[in-house]
Formats: C-alpha cells, structure tokens, sequence
C-alpha cells in the first residue's frame, strides 16, 4: 500500500475542529416540513493569543472524552507509539527534508545532534494532536536543545532568527491574523460543497490532496511566516513534507483507530439533526448534519436506547409509532459506521418525541389494485414451490426437502468458524457499504427542464446544480477511484489482492449507477386514502434518460479490461433510473409515460424504480411496452402478523405494476426490491424476506442485508415483510462449528431441515439439493431453460430448480441426457457452483494462474483439472480450505453446503 492511501485521518479531523462550523452560516429554520437547525451545533471562536491556540484541540478532546472510553484509550496509545520512536533508528522518515537541508550546513556543526532533536521536535509537535496540553506546549516553547538544533538550520536557510513560537505559529497560527496549517485547512474545508466534504473524510487520497494544497499555500505565504522562507531557500516542497508524514504513517501501526477516533469526536461536537415530518405528526425521518452538511445516509446507521414500545426506529432514521397512538418517546441514536472495520461509533443522541398533529386521523391504505392479502376466511393458494420451507412461527423447523439422499458422509468438516470473512488486500477502502463517497439524495427535477440552472426548487438540465452537472460529478469521482485501482493492479498484487481490488472496482461502478440513478421528483400531497403520486413529464424523462444513459457508458468504459483476463465486468452491471416519491403518506404510486419507456430500452437503461418511505421496488423494462404504471403500499403490520408470528425487522410492503392498466401477478423477469430494516434488526444473520399470499406466509427469499434488505422477487400479488426467522434444529451437538451457517442459510429458505427439528449435518448433499440451495441463495427461479435429462422430470420437486440452475451456468448434467439428482457432490464441485454463480453476479474475476492461487494447500495436486480455477477463486476468497487441506474429493456433507453458503452470501455483501 503507498503512502498516499495512507494519509492521516487524526490531522485532519484535529484540525477540523478548530472551527470549521463558524464558516457554515445558519440555514433559516422556515423550510416546510423541517425541525430544528441545518447547521453545526456549536462554532468554536478563534483564541486570541498564541498561547490559547490550542484551544479548539483541547475542546476537540473534551468531546473525545465524553465519548467511547475505547476511543480515548486508541488516542493515548498513538501518543505512546508515537512518543515511543527513536531518533537514531527512525530519522530515515524524515529523509525527504533533510536531504535537502544537509548540504547547505557547515561541516563544522553536529549533525547527529542537529537530526536528533529536529526529530524530537516533529515527534513533539505532531504530538500535540493527539493529547494537547499547556504543558507540553511549554515545554517545546522552552526546550534549549530543540532551539539549539534549530539555530543552524536557521541561519543556513536565511533567516536571521526563528522563534520556536514561530514555530508554533506555522502549525497552529497566533490565535489573530496567522491561521497556520491548521487554519489554513479550516478554511480550505469550508469551502467545500456536500459531495467534495464527504469524498474528503471518506477517500484518503482526498485527504492527501488537501494536505497538499494547504502545505503548498503556506510555503507561498514567505511574508507571513519566517519558517515558511526558511523552507523555501531550501527547496523543501509540499510534497516533501507530505511524503515525511506519510513515511510516519506507515511506520505507525496505531494511527488509524487513533484518527477515526479523534474524527468520531469531531463528529459529535459538530452534529445536529434534520427531520421531515410525515402521515400527521406520526412519521419522522431524520439525517445527520456534520459542519452544517448532510452526511451520507450509508455512512450513519440509528438506533431506538429506550423509549415507548410503540415507537419503531430504522437504520435509515425513519422512526414511526402506529396509527391508533397519540405519543411516544425515545432515545435516539446516529452512529457512524466505521470506516477502517469495528464497532459503530456514537455521533448524535437525543431524546425525541413523536406526537399525533390535532384532528389528524390517518387513512386506511388505498388499494390500487387487486389485494394481495385477502381477508380471513379466504382459502390460501397452495404453495407454487413443493420444495421450498414454510416458516410461520418462530423455532419452527422447515419440512424436509422430498427426494433428498439419505447416504452420510463422515469426515472432517470445515474450519470453525463459518463467519469469518476474507481479509480484503489494499484498496478495499475508500468507502462506506452504500455510500463510495459520491455525492447522494439523487437529482432535483419535476418541471420542464431548462436549458441553465433551473428555477425555485427544480434544476435544470446544464449548468451549476443541474442534474448534468451532478451527474458529471459523480462519474468524476469514480473515474479517479477506478485509475487508482489501476496503479494498485500495476503493482503486482497477490491473487487475494487482486480479487478484493478487482471485486472493489465492479462494486464502485455500481454504486455510481446507483447514485446517478437517482432523481428526486415532487409527489403530489397525498390524497386522503395517504396515496401520493407521481406523473413523469415526457420532457423530463427524456433528458433525465439521456443524462444517465450517458454517464452509464462512462461508468462502464473506466472498467473495460479492467481484469485483464478479456472477461467483461460491465456486462453484470445494473443500470436504471429510481425515482424517489418522499416519506410522505403510505402508498405511492409512479406513472412512465410509453416515450419515456421506449427511451429507456433503447439506450440501455434495464429498470425503472419507484422509492417512497424507504422502501423502493425496481421493474425490469425489457419486454415490455405503453404505458407503465408502478405502485408501492407500506401495509398496516396487523396484516403481517396475520400470517406469522415471527418478529418483524420492517414494516409490510406490496407493489403493483401495469402495463396499459393492465395488471399481471406474475414477473417474467425478477423485480429488485428493497425494503428498509429496523435498527435493532440490522446485522442479524436470521433475517429473511417472508413472501405473504392470501393471508400465509408461503416462503422466505434470500436478499443482501445491510439498512434495507435487497431481494430479486418474482411474485407482485404478495405483500412482503422482513422478519427474523430463527429456526431451531436439535442435532447440532457435533456440528457446533457449523451452527451459526446453518442458522443463518435456514433462516432465508435456502436450506431446509429433514424432519421435524431435525437437520442431519453429516448426511451428504445431492446434485438436486445443491441445485436448488443455489438457485435459492441467488434468487435464480426466474431463470429456465429446456432440460432433456432423462433422470429429471417435470414433476419432479427439483425440477425447476435444475432448470434454473442449467440456464444461469451454474451446473450441467453429468453426462447430455443424465443429470443425477441423487448423485452426492464433492466439495471442489460445490466450490465451483458457487464461484460460477458470484461471477454470474458480476464482480469476481476469473484466475488468471489458478496453480499459484492453490500453492499453499498440500492436497491442491488432487483438485481436477477442469475445476481449478473455481476452487482457487473459491480458496482466495476464504470460502473454501482450512488447516491448509481443501479435501476436494470429499462428498459435501449437509453442515459443509450450509458453511460454503454462508460463506459466499457474507462474500457478495463485504
């Protein structure tokens, strides 16, 4: 890793906080629909003497302390690492300035003498960031060796004399007119819009490029500072001072958790909230403002401490209590997510109060359109899936799989622990999961577009503020982060390094398609049955169309060849348009005239997407033709509960889609949806997507999980609802090691049990189970293919899963007319199905030297031939092999499938 990725996090949130908020001027309180205050919680007045100029870092400590005792520990142990160098072992950090400072000394002077305090010096003073106080400000003020040091380097540089308050003042400025560094950063920050602010604390090479600028002004500014002239006679540059701090960072080992924790106390002096309220007084959604700017929504996850049963809080900051409560109170929570790994990190708290607005009586939600749940009394349809598991009440087991082969299969099991993901290699940051530093909360639109900036609250087309011009943006700031994956992958990464950059590229091309997809238009105010609409302007959509269609192809020629096997990783990219309806009411609905539909099919556009209450459903638009019309209904909970018992993470949600008023309850193509999790659910393992039909619950959906749970669904006269689906098996004593897969893939329908509470880990897993947990695990069942395998008939259990499996590569038949559904499946088979179906997902890159990727396992000679490169991307990605052993030709017992699962599912959401 080079030092640029390196830059340090610590200085720039020290500085930061001397003040950076005075420069946010207040936003007006008066915007419709908002409480409270846009703008920093506190500014930080400037000191007016040299000896208060540390007093914006002592109140930046103040906050480190009133926070996570952790973070304070992290700060004091980077004080001692740093406190801990040795000059005479160490001095080679600080080469690219002395180089140029030696030749101009006269030989006559003590030169280990000279380097040795000059690195205490640096050692001390950057130590102030971490842990100031008065006095060892003082002591740097009055130490006789340091100012003895300095007086030949003084003199050699053309300076009459340096004060070492002028030294002090470079650093840290004279509480007046000098700003030094850190002022000069402050004021550097300030200017910075909301996307600029966001790449700066997520992107390190961002960091690395202000430091450079501000280090570069300074050294400009020869009349102001005397240490800036003796630098300058020098030669000594910016970069060679950031070169000095980025050889201290990679020596030091505990400098990240040290600067995210001083940048987590920045966060909380300088955080206060936004809130839109919604459904009369009973729906709030919050964000966070840092510095007086929006932060990313995936980058603060919040949480309900205590509070009234009554009130409900999402990992998005929607918080809700039920339409038949007046009140409810809680505590509230916005933690970051932290972007080096750990714990999430306390930035806004506060105790909030929901309140029913007088004479507010909500509305039932409107139907548009046939009912997906029937009322009671209604005969539920059968199940359309005999294998699949029905899990309606909590601890109970799933029915078996019919056709499953009782041969067992003894051996060793895999290594224990299942969870444990893959250590990505460099270039894996940069990013929080759902935010990649590009700028969010879509593109304003709604009126005819204009030819400039738009007027009131719309935008218009070109121009500052223009959708063009965020758009560009965005494309902007991927294009870099694509081009410094590049010099990464030109420096000779290991396979693993290789995979997570090459996997980091594909996921932040996604995520800049996902940004730029989407607009923002104004919803009409629901009606009184709470149904907000939206009609998409012809006009509108045909540019907003063009704009991403342009800035889609962008996206994808920065990743061309990016691999360098000639496989395309654009291919498995998705490309669309979302259009976000608000929060407000509980239905919305989205009507695509047949222009805009048109449009999107021919310039490469594959789904158009209606958002509204943090939910959001995507269709597919090929194949299809006139008029489309989505709608999206949030769903009372009572009629979830109806038809299961299981705890519940989000609320209900149901869709609809027409084509020319036309409904149809089923998908020919999957439809993405994405329904938002409740914070005290996020991050469980036992989360699934239960799918609601005629008042049962008939199966649950695989999806990924991060704040909203994201499914490929195929049914849209369900009502769907996130729940936590623990399922109870009693033979798990020796299979403790597999316990938590096991949970976790039963808990998504992906595997079922054999008999009540019984799962049988040891037994051998067939070809057709394997098929179908795949086909389940990638929702894969709109996927079909003729099979003409003697051995699979139509009415076979497995058969469509075979089908399915057959037509998206995942497996074939054993022989053209043999599948063998009962054959067992070793264990390099398993880890091929499943690498073939994470690069069918778009990201994973196929092994261009399999042989050296397998090296390290002492049985890798045994893998066959043909299936080598997919057992060693399986190995690189940790989802396979333990103890150095890959025992590929071992039949894969029912424990094993679930942990290789497990394993690949926690892989496409790292």
């Amino acid at each position: 890793m080079t030092w640029k990725r390196k830059m340090t996090l610590s200085t720039l949130a020290a500085v930061l906080a001397s003040g950076a908020a005075a420069a946010v001027p207040p936003r007006p309180a008066a915007d419709i629909g908002l409480i409270g205050h846009a703008y920093a919680a506190g500014s930080l007045p400037q000191p007016g003497t040299i000896d208060q100029a540390l007093a914006q870092l002592y109140a930046l400590h103040a906050a480190l302390l009133a926070g996570d005792p952790a973070d304070y520990r992290d700060v004091l142990n980077f004080r001692e690492e740093l406190r801990s160098l040795d000059p005479a072992a160490e001095f080679a950090l600080a080469a690219p300035v002395w180089d140029k400072i030696q030749p101009k000394l006269a030989a006559t002077e003590d030169l280990e003498f000279i380097k040795s305090n000059l690195f205490l010096l640096m050692r001390d003073t950057i130590a102030l960031l971490y842990a100031p106080e008065a006095s060892d400000l003082q002591a740097i003020r009055s130490n006789a060796d340091y100012r003895r040091a300095l007086v030949p380097i003084v003199r050699a540089g053309g300076v009459d004399d340096l004060t070492m308050d002028e030294v002090v003042e470079f650093m840290y400025g004279n509480g007046a007119g000098k700003r030094g560094v850190e002022g000069t950063i402050r004021e550097f920050v300030s200017r910075l819009s909301q996307p600029e602010l966001m790449q700066l604390l997520f992107m390190p090479e961002k960091r690395n490029e202000l430091m450079l600028r501000v280090l570069t002004d300074m050294l400009g500014r020869t009349g102001d500072y005397a240490f800036s002239r003796m630098l300058q006679a020098y030669g000594i540059t910016g970069a060679d001072l950031v070169k000095v701090l980025g050889n201290a960072q990679e020596r030091l080992q505990l400098e990240k958790p040290a600067g995210t924790a001083l940048l987590v106390a920045l966060m909380r002096m300088t955080s206060s909230e936004l809130v839109k309220v919604g459904n009369g007084g009973r729906m709030h959604q919050y964000s966070l403002l840092l510095n007086g700017i929006a932060a990313p929504e995936g980058a603060i996850r919040w949480y309900k401490i205590e509070g009234d049963d009554d009130v409900r809080v999402f990992v998005n900051g929607l918080v809700t209590i039920p339409d038949d409560s007046a009140a409810g109170s809680a505590l509230l929570q916005a933690k970051l997510i932290n972007p080096y790994g750990g714990p999430e990190k306390i930035v806004f708290e506060k105790r909030i109060t929901l309140s029913a607005e007088s004479g507010a009586t909500p509305s039932p939600s409107p139907d548009p359109g046939a009912s997906p749940t029937p009322g009671p009394g209604t005969s539920p349809s059968p199940s359309p899936d005999p294998g699949a598991s029905l899990t309606p009440g909590p601890g109970t087991s799933p029915s078996p799989d019919p056709g499953a082969s009782p041969t067992p299969g003894p051996g060793t099991s895999p290594s224990p622990d299942p969870g444990a993901s893959p250590t990505p290699g460099p270039g894996t940051g940069g990013g929080f999961p759902g935010f990649p530093g590009f700028p969010g909360g879509g593109f304003p639109g709604g009126g005819t577009p204009g030819s400039g900036s738009g007027s009131g609250s719309e935008s218009g087309n070109a121009g500052p503020g223009s959708i063009a011009e965020r758009i560009r943006s965005i494309v902007e700031q991927y294009i870099a982060r694509i081009e410094a994956i590049r010099r990464e992958l030109a420096a000779s990464p290991t396979p693993a390094q290789r995979i997570a950059l090459i996997r980091e590229a594909f996921k932040a091309a996604q995520e800049a398609l996902d940004a730029i997809a989407k607009i923002n238009l104004t919803a009409l105010e629901p009606d009184p049955a709470g149904l907000s609409g939206i009609k998409w302007d012809s006009a509108d959509a045909l540019a907003s169309l063009a704009a991403v269609s342009e800035a889609a192809a962008s996206v994808k020629s920065a990743l061309e060849g990016l691999d360098g096997s000639g496989s395309d990783l654009t291919k498995k990219l998705r490309v669309s348009v979302q259009l976000d309806a608000g929060s407000a009411g509980s239905s919305w609905s989205l009507e695509v005239p047949q222009e805009a539909l048109t449009a999107a099919q021919t310039s490469g556009i594959q789904y158009i997407g209606l958002a509204g209450g943090g939910a959001q459903v995507s269709v597919p638009v090929d194949g299809r033709s006139g008029d489309l019309q989505i709608s999206l209904t949030h769903e009372d909970d009572s009629e979830v509960r109806k038809a299961t018992d299981l705890p519940l993470a989000s609320g209900g949600y149901s869709f609809k889609v027409r084509q020319n008023g036309q409904a149809s309850a089923a998908a020919a193509k999957p439809l993405r949806l994405s329904l938002p999790v409740s914070a005290d659910s996020a991050g469980s393992d036992l989360l699934g997507l239960v799918r609601i039909r005629a008042g049962r619950a008939v199966d649950f959906q695989a999806g990924t999980v991060s704040s909203v749970y994201e499914a490929d669904v195929l049914d849209s006269a369900a009502v769907y609802a996130v729940v936590e689906n623990k399922v109870e098996f009693t033979d798990l004593a020796n299979a403790k090691w597999a316990e938590t897969s096991i949970q976790g893939i039963a808990a998504k329908g992906i595997m079922t049990g054999v008999a009540a509470g019984k799962f049988d880990p040891s037994r051998s897993v067939t070809r057709a189970e394997i098929a179908k947990m795949i086909v389940r695990a990638f929702n894969l069942e709109g996927s079909s293919a003729d099979i003409a395998f003697k051995d699979v008939k139509a009415t076979d259990w497995f058969a469509p899963y075979v089908a399915a499996a057959v037509a998206s590569g995942i497996t074939n038949g054993r022989s053209s007319d043999s599948f063998a559904p009962g054959a067992p499946v070793s264990r390099q088979e398993l880890a091929v199905m499943v690498t073939r179906a994470m690069q069918a997902a778009g990201g994973y890159p196929a092994l261009t030297n399999p042989d050296a990727a397998l090296a390290a396992y002492k049985d890798q000679a045994s893998v066959a031939a043909s299936l080598r490169p997919g057992v060693a991307l399986a190995a690189q990605l940790g989802i396979v092999g333990s103890g150095g052993v890959l025992q590929p030709a071992k039949p894969a017992s029912r424990a094993e499938a679930a942990v290789i699962l497990y394993r690949t599912l926690k892989q496409l959401q790292s």
